[in-house]
């Protein structure tokens, strides 16, 4: 695009933006009436229903004697206190990021057998389609890794046998495929980045199964696949 052009689209467009915002603007006044609301937000400040989900929740205030009180935030997936959740690993020394994908998916903790057959099913999972690297991550580099996530994970339509199938059984399929695959995209698409982008050596490895996500996250972008213990439980718990 040359500069006269560049110069023409800039200047039309603030003023098309200036005209935007003068259409656009609401009064104070229009929010005087309670049953207008700001966004997502009541004059008070508390939130707005927007919808009813029994999957996550946030509690930061509490009402006493019908003034609403700041308290620290707590997240909650399916009715537990995920503090706790955390808190049972720590105590445990085990991984809990598997196990939250199966709570949230299922809606209940899963028992020893159910866990186990879940993380089977996303370790056979976490390998990507054949020439996915070589095409939609090495062949497209991008510095910003989240935008190269997007793409990808759009991507993967071109690769899915059935991917319209909207029924159940299928969403839950492609929803435990994305789960396992999202942190090899990740790795990968960060090893391409420093290799194009930061002028380091480039060396690529593959996904081990029976690994946790954060176990496997690390050995992907580590040169030699070196991790600590500590250090995945610490990732575990970020997860």
């Amino acid at each position: 695009m040359d500069l006269e052009t560049n110069a023409l689209l800039t200047g039309y467009v603030g003023a098309l933006g200036a005209q935007i915002r003068k259409e656009y603007r609401i009064s104070e006044d229009c929010y005087a009436d309670d049953s207008v609301k700001r966004g997502l937000r009541n004059m008070d400040g508390s939130g707005v229903v927007a919808g009813v989900s029994k999957i996550g929740s946030v509690q930061g205030y509490y009402f006493s004697d019908g003034a609403r009180v700041p308290m620290p935030g707590h997240l909650y997936y399916r009715g537990y206190d995920v503090e706790d959740i955390v808190a049972a690993h720590r105590r445990d020394n085990t991984f809990g990021y598997e196990e939250v994908a199966y709570l949230l998916l299922c809606g209940q903790l899963p028992d020893r057998m159910q866990m186990d057959m879940f993380n089977q099913a996303l370790s056979r999972s976490k390998s990507l389609p054949t020439g996915f690297f070589e095409k939609e991550i090495f062949g497209s580099q991008s510095s910003n890794i989240m935008n190269n996530l997007a793409r990808c994970i759009l991507a993967l339509y071109a690769y899915d046998s059935n991917p319209d199938d909207n029924s159940l059984d299928n969403v839950l399929l492609q929803s435990i495929k994305l789960i396992a695959r999202v942190p090899t995209i990740v790795a990968q698409s960060y090893a391409t980045k420093r290799h194009y982008f930061d002028h380091d050596s480039l060396y690529i490895h593959n996904p081990k199964e029976q690994l946790s996500a954060a176990e496997n996250f690390l050995r992907l972008i580590r040169r030699d696949k070196s991790y600590t213990d500590s250090e995945a439980k610490l990732l575990d718990t970020l997860l």
